[in-house]
């Protein structure tokens, strides 16, 4: 039987069902009001695996996962009335409707390409209003929870085991989820039951005490108790939603029915990218969709969450998933390759112990990482290729990688097919070299061939091994070779970090080719991860022009991590760092070159910057000191990098990132030159542009901290030797 690690106990337990044979479980499903991120389908996956291992153990499982129409992920937001699907509805436009059922729409299409098995229910928070209601009402009756305002408020101090899964307790248990206090509360750490409907509001619905809307947490104690009832087996979940949502989900349920909610609830731990929580604001928020369009295979993501334990940090990096996709296509492999085998009478008797180590390894807690190291082991073994390939299609009924799903023959077009059985009669009459012409023109249309004592047998590339034949990429700057310490190869390096906008890049690139003059130069441009034409715009460019390298990356590393990856492959003694939305449209190399040759400038450019307080960045410097240079147009002795830094890449947008970088110079006595004549033109800049005012402030706003909280108390590094007024308001460059 299935063991796994029960939050509330803090142990891992031996799954004993309520009802012999039968297994009720609950997840918490979606909000659907934006798209459901990777981090998000990883905790759905570990709910699979339970469901599919408890199943297999000959266990009836019921599965509900609600979908969340109306409510709040943050208690913050009940206390001030903000609805995320009414403010997602507003921003975009659309009708509550239209939002709920587009995200639900995304999030099933999404379970279903990483084969997870559908809940048996999928209820929806607004067509449970009454069952809500009916539980609010048992609770003001048993005196749980009280009415000020229109709003009924669960009295948490009446309940005297709240805390008892999240084991967060106190006075002030509630400080880091809310905004400011409510007024109406007796207590802070009360919660919202239902909300009393500010006016104008839409999304609301009658009640005892009068129109308004649920709190997030009452909606999955009504759902769960009317498809699973007052006692369920399993609750599962990610690790945020323990504290408060799930406990207080526990303290209302077991206040309104008087015995235990959930004997075993199961949390998956966050899913970090590349080293941080995914965020918007951080820019590494990343959806199944990108992976899609990154040529990964959906199940790749299946296939790399196996290699985690689900109560274990993941840090989901691209390298890893190029990897994951790697051994699930030779797992793949293999078994089109064992099917074309003839079939054995009878399995030999160590596939038995093969088979025992793989259960002994999920049941204990889903250690799917060690059941993945014994299916290896497996593979390599000296077992039968039809003996391992029942073992495969058996563990897949766990895994869940569609390996059944390998054809014995694929479909291949009759030219090809044609060319197969030519080369076959080549290597029959040993005329080698045809025949490996034949092959090479083979692979080259997209196929590999496997030679077997029997026939060579023929298969179409995955998008991602085609993607690699046509050029290399990088997933972060760790993985490029610097070149800072070697000598000075031409006498100026031109780099540009572009993410798309490929008309933008091939202006800026061009302009770089016809002012380079006569000096000996280089450019290199980083491809961050671009996916609309790009990346074939700049390969197919390259080709043409021996001064362009092209550098790519697997997804958009972030705005100094890519500036990062030009800056350690440059040789110019000079560097000119431009922005996709500048061109060049005269002589700019030989001003440049004269005021870098001056030992006390550190960055040189056209559109400088003032401050004096740090608060307001100024676009007013034409000529002489400034205080900071922005990224249209920075350039830079290639020798100081070494001295002062390359970029802090938890800039992931570019905003203020050009700033501190400007600062890492004057921490070293540099000074900051401007001149305004440079002939440059600015044009659209599209990421900033295309973004909405809000993406825009949230964006800047946590670049702009992170700047502060590095110099925000350095007054002597600015020109203005009044210099004051240090903080994290006002505005900002």
């Amino acid at each position: 039987m299935l063991s796994v690690f029960n939050t509330l106990t803090k142990q891992i337990e031996e799954i004993q069902p309520i009802k012999p044979g039968f297994i009720s479980m609950y997840t918490c499903g979606p909000t659907v009001y934006r798209d459901a991120h990777i981090g998000n389908l990883r905790t759905y996956l570990m709910a699979d695996w339970i469901r599919r291992v408890s199943e297999a153990n000959g266990l009836q499982v019921y599965h509900i996962k609600n979908i969340t129409d109306v409510g709040h992920m943050r208690q913050e937001l009940v206390e001030t009335g903000g609805d995320k699907v009414i403010l997602a509805a507003l921003a975009e436009g659309r009708t509550v409707e239209d939002i709920t059922k587009y995200y639900a729409d995304i999030f099933h299409r999404d379970e279903a390409r990483l084969n997870i098995k559908e809940a048996h229910v999928f209820p929806w928070a607004t067509e449970h209003i009454t069952e809500m209601v009916s539980i609010v009402e048992r609770l003001m009756a048993s005196g749980y929870a009280y009415e000020n305002g229109g709003n009924i408020y669960y009295e948490v101090a009446k309940f005297q085991d709240y805390g008892k899964l999240s084991r967060n307790t106190g006075a002030d248990l509630l400080e880091g989820v809310r905004a400011e206090a409510d007024p109406l509360k007796r207590d802070p750490r009360d919660f919202t039951l239902w909300k009393a409907a500010e006016p104008g509001r839409d999304l609301k619905w009658a009640s005892p005490w009068g129109d308004g809307f649920p709190g997030w947490h009452i909606e999955c104690s009504a759902m769960a108790e009317k498809y699973l009832g007052q006692e369920f087996d399993i609750h599962t979940g990610g690790v945020d939603n323990i504290f408060p949502h799930h406990e207080d989900e526990i303290a209302q349920s077991e206040a309104a029915f008087g015995k235990p909610h959930v004997r075993y609830w199961v949390h998956a731990q966050h899913l970090l990218a590349d080293g941080a929580k995914m965020a918007k604001s951080s820019g590494n928020v990343f959806l199944l969709d990108e992976l899609i369009s990154r040529g990964f295979a959906p199940l790749s993501f299946r296939y790399l969450c196996l290699t985690i334990r689900y109560r274990h940090r993941m840090n989901f990096t691209f390298t890893s998933l190029k990897a994951a996709e790697k051994a699930l296509t030779n797992l793949r492999h293999r078994i089109w390759v064992w099917k074309g085998l003839p079939p054995l009478d009878d399995l030999p008797p160590e596939t038995d112990e093969w088979r025992q180590k793989f259960w002994s390894a999920v049941e204990n807690d889903l250690d799917m990482p060690a059941a993945l190291a014994q299916t290896w082991d497996m593979v390599r073994s000296s077992l039968p290729g039809q003996a391992k390939l029942a073992l495969l299609l058996e563990y897949d009924s766990i895994y869940g990688l569609d390996l059944d799903q390998v054809p014995v023959e694929y479909a291949v077009p009759e030219p090809v097919a044609a060319s197969v059985g030519q080369r076959g009669s080549l290597r029959q009459e040993a005329d080698y070299t045809a025949a490996d012409a034949l092959r090479a023109d083979i692979l080259s249309k997209g196929f590999l061939l496997e030679d077997t004592l029997e026939e060579a047998r023929i298969r179409p590339k995955t998008p991602l091994e085609q993607q690699r034949e046509r050029w290399a990429s990088v997933s972060s700057s760790r993985e490029v070779e610097s070149l800072l310490d070697q000598p000075d190869k031409y006498d100026f390096s031109f780099v540009l970090n572009a993410y798309g906008h490929p008309g933008d890049v091939e202006r800026c690139v061009s302009s770089m080719l016809k002012y380079s003059g006569d000096y000996s130069s280089e450019i290199i441009v980083v491809d961050n991860g671009s996916t609309d034409g790009t990346a074939e715009w700049l390969e197919e460019f390259q080709s043409s022009h021996d001064t362009l390298r092209v550098i790519h990356c697997d997804h958009n590393v972030g705005d100094a991590a890519g500036k990062n990856i030009a800056l350690k492959q440059s040789l110019g003694r000079n560097i000119i760092m431009l922005d996709g939305s500048t061109e060049i449209v005269g002589n700019i190399l030989d001003p440049i070159g004269q005021r870098l040759a001056e030992e006390s400038i550190g960055i040189f450019g056209p559109y400088g910057l003032s401050t004096d307080d740090l608060q307001h960045f100024h676009e007013e410097v034409e000529e002489g000191e400034a205080d900071a240079m922005q990224a249209y147009c920075m350039t830079f002795r290639r020798e100081l990098v070494s001295t002062v830094g390359l970029m802090r890449e938890c800039f992931r947008f570019y905003r203020n990132l050009d700033i501190d970088y400007c600062f890492q110079f004057k921490d070293k006595g540099y000074r900051i030159v401007s001149d305004g004549s440079l002939p440059f033109v600015r044009h659209e800049h599209r990421q900033w542009t295309e973004l909405d005012e809000n993406q825009r402030d949230e964006l800047s706003r946590k670049n702009f901290g992170r700047f502060l909280r590095r110099w925000g108390n350095r007054p002597e590094l600015l020109i203005a030797a009044d210099a004051k007024g240090f903080g994290f308001q006002g505005t900002h460059h």
